[in-house]
């Protein structure tokens, strides 16, 4: 196989796996919850769960969205009953998030099921065996970044 048969190969894989990784996680996560997330919704409630005293500005900069977006995509959650906002004593206009308990399940069901997405791409390694793996991924993570 060529180099250059090797890089169309690669970005075919790279772009089914976006895909597919898409649209399983908002089937997967919906089902659960019983009602239709967003994936900005989705990955909402994991920025709520993974940060210690959450706010609306750690939603938008963690998704590197405006915060009139995040402030929209916060409401919906509040209304489907995911999410709770309570007025924080040290500033009243701010307000910290919470994970409600079907909340709680639907970020339950997201990590599962990146750690099933995990767990199948190191099926056949030992990362400390293929050390280019992890650097490419982290490449990969970098170049990301700058966008």
């Amino acid at each position: 196989m060529t180099q250059q048969n090797t890089k169309e190969l690669i970005n075919q894989y790279l772009k089914d796996i976006f895909y597919q990784v898409l649209s399983i996680q908002e089937n997967h996560v919906s089902i659960a919850a019983k009602k239709r997330l967003s994936r900005t919704e989705m990955h909402s409630i994991e920025v709520i769960k993974d940060n210690a005293s959450p706010i609306l500005t750690h939603v938008a900069e963690a998704l590197k969205i405006s915060k009139a977006t995040a402030s929209v995509c916060i409401e919906r959650l509040v209304r489907k009953g995911f999410v709770l906002k309570k007025k924080l004593i040290s500033d009243r206009r701010k307000h910290s998030l919470e994970l409600t308990d079907i909340g709680e399940l639907c970020y339950t069901q997201h990590k599962e099921f990146h750690d099933k997405m995990v767990d199948s791409l190191l099926t056949d390694f030992k990362l400390d065996e293929y050390p280019e793996l992890l650097r490419g991924l982290k490449n990969m993570s970098d170049f990301f970044k700058k966008y």
